[in-house]
């Protein structure tokens, strides 16, 4: 049996991979959901690839939960370069992952 923070995230996982870009309110929304796993679906917002998203992303930077800013970072590079301040400074992050997924997504913008 699913719990229901796991039905919030395969749905906005399932929006994502639509990529509709009327999914981005709703998915900008998941990004306050008090459940930090279901914060981590911010990558769908990535998928999508709204500019919508980019300041919604840049404040789950901020999220105390490590895995919600690593699906931030992953989101932020797949938008573009209106992200690459804040990702820089994720490259400071406490976490070695949040920091390896800034750095790929700050490497996926300079390319």
């Amino acid at each position: 049996m699913y719990k229901d923070s796991d039905v919030r995230y395969i749905a906005a996982e399932a929006l994502g991979e639509i990529g509709d870009a009327r999914s981005v309110g709703p998915l900008i929304e998941i990004l306050k959901d008090e459940d930090s796993n279901v914060r981590g679906a911010a990558k769908a917002l990535g998928m999508i690839k709204d500019a919508r998203a980019v300041e919604p992303l840049i404040e789950v930077l901020k999220d105390k939960d490590s895995y919600a800013r690593i699906g931030a970072a992953d989101a932020l590079g797949e938008i573009g370069e209106l992200a690459v301040e804040p990702l820089i400074k994720a490259l400071k992050d406490k976490d070695s992952y949040v920091r390896v997924r800034a750095a790929e997504a700050l490497g996926k913008l300079v390319v």
